[in-house]
């Protein structure tokens, strides 16, 4: 048996209102925090090495310069800005005074599953498809209700209308298909690729609400898949005795290279019905 991962979690925080329509114009009362202490959904996932390891090759500086900016909106009171995209055509979530916001993350409000992040297998592969690469910012999940993440066995079954946004395309950066990466702590890394263009003559980028399905999808048929194999971290067993579609939130996704994503799940609060439709964070 391997060594222990243990949970990565926080106290539960105050609800998130995700209000964006159009970037809103705000009144410059924020502060900055360290990146490396700021117990987002990266960092918990990551790990810290491996958190700022990735927002350096986001956004292409040192992660010991990258000062979260909180407290921007109170709509927006867990959500972590950055006032610089990883790529020049983002276009921004909020505008506080002239300055341009980007989420970059959130401090999340249960248990995040950890996973290690997926690297190139060799140096010129990952100058190429991250070093070199321009990648996207993360793309959370937020509903229009303002919460944060999508129940799994709602959004693997297309019910994903709740989205905010749903209706435009994801912003993936291009590209005809990319590869959605799983690192589950205790089993072998999983991949699938997914189409990210649709049917049409135009053949046009697919829309959030499409994307959030397909990422759920990957993470159901490897949960499906998964089942009856025991972690090698029983903390983290999948399957009946252990953890279930039932129990996870799919919160978003963040590219970690040229050619793929990694999806940010999140445990559902014990005090969440496995048939409830919807997650609410907890007051």
């Amino acid at each position: 048996m391997g060594e222990s991962i243990p949970p990565r979690s926080i106290d539960p925080l105050t609800p998130i209102f995700a209000g964006i329509l159009n970037p809103p114009l705000l009144k410059m009362s924020y502060q900055g925090w360290p990146f490396a202490s700021s117990q987002g959904y990266l960092v918990l996932m990551f790990g810290t090495r491996d958190a700022e390891f990735f927002v350096e090759s986001l956004l292409k500086i040192s992660s010991k310069e990258v000062n979260l900016i909180v407290g921007v909106h109170t709509q927006l009171s867990n959500a972590f800005f950055v006032n610089r995209p990883s790529a020049p055509n983002t276009l921004p979530d909020v505008v506080v005074g002239n300055c341009p916001l980007w989420i970059l993350d959130f401090r999340p409000t249960g248990t995040v599953i950890p996973q290690k992040i997926w690297s190139p297998p060799n140096q010129s592969d990952w100058r190429r498809y991250v070093e070199q690469a321009q990648l996207r910012m993360p793309i959370f999940f937020i509903q229009k209700n303002g919460m944060v993440g999508l129940p799994l066995t709602s959004a693997s079954k297309g019910d994903t209308s709740s989205l905010r946004f749903g209706e435009r395309p994801a912003p993936l950066g291009g590209g005809h298909s990319t590869q959605i990466r799983i690192a589950w702590p205790g089993y072998d890394s999983w991949e699938r690729q997914i189409q990210i263009r649709d049917q049409t003559r135009e053949r046009k980028e697919i829309t959030l609400e499409r994307y959030a399905k397909l990422v759920a999808g990957v993470v159901d048929r490897f949960m499906t898949y998964s089942c009856n194999s025991p972690s090698r971290h029983p903390q983290w067993s999948v399957g009946p005795t252990g953890i279930t579609q039932h129990n996870i939130i799919v919160v978003g996704t963040v590219q970690v290279s040229a050619g793929g994503w990694m999806p940010i799940l999140q445990l559902a609060p014990p005090q969440v019905s496995p048939s409830s439709n919807y997650y609410y964070y907890p007051a």
